[in-house]
């Protein structure tokens, strides 16, 4: 039994970190320009950001089906008080993530518009990826953290009222994988929008709220 929990553990971590390999390489403009060269710009256009989602979110699912039915081990759980207040900070989290797409289209985001279009009326549009927006968003949640959506990410894993041995193994390559795309973002969006991106930068934190303002 302990020999399959370890082997099985040993392919969550393995499954985890695929995810992090995957998703790290392919929003990368070399793997993009490759694919383009590859499959052609209609393919970039209509269906890679959907099948980016689609292999990202069903890695994920995967790990985390498989962690579920691994024989877990409480560390730790809050009394009342505690849990009512940890409860309440991951709510507030998934509010703020929930908020990023005031100023995004979700549908294009997650790149279902984007096949819509094209089964619909084979209307293909926007960048590389289908993405018709083009400005740099700054308002909103967007004007508070440079990150909406990994610090939503960060404090619905962290502040889990129950921590356990499986579920304290997610939220550490959870929270590594959040901070991580943190750094590739940037560096993304440094590329496209320049000394933009920069001043951005200067005025808005990474991740912590700033409380007051020079």
């Amino acid at each position: 039994m302990f020999l399959l929990k370890t082997l099985t553990m040993s392919f969550v971590i393995i499954i985890f970190l695929a995810f992090a390999v995957i998703h790290s390489i392919t929003v990368t403009g070399w793997f993009k320009r490759l694919c383009a060269n590859a499959f052609g710009d209609t393919f970039m256009r209509v269906g890679y950001r959907f099948l980016y989602n689609a292999v990202s979110g069903g890695t994920a699912f995967l790990a985390i089906f498989l962690l579920a039915h691994i024989p877990d081990q409480v560390i730790w759980r809050a009394s009342a008080v505690p849990r009512i207040t940890l409860r309440i900070m991951q709510l507030a989290g998934f509010m703020f993530g929930i908020l990023s797409f005031k100023n995004l289209d979700a549908g294009e985001f997650m790149g279902i518009r984007q096949v819509w279009r094209y089964l619909r009326s084979r209307e293909v549009a926007g960048n590389s990826e289908g993405l018709t927006q083009k400005e740099l968003v700054t308002t909103g949640v967007y004007g508070i953290v440079r990150h909406p959506l990994y610090v939503a990410g960060l404090v619905i894993f962290t502040f889990s009222p129950d921590i356990t041995v499986n579920g304290l193994l997610i939220t550490v390559m959870a929270d590594l994988y959040f901070l991580f795309g943190m750094f590739i973002e940037e560096r993304r969006f440094l590329r496209i929008y320049g000394d933009r991106y920069r001043e951005y930068m200067l005025h808005v934190p990474r991740m912590l709220p700033r409380i007051c303002s020079r």
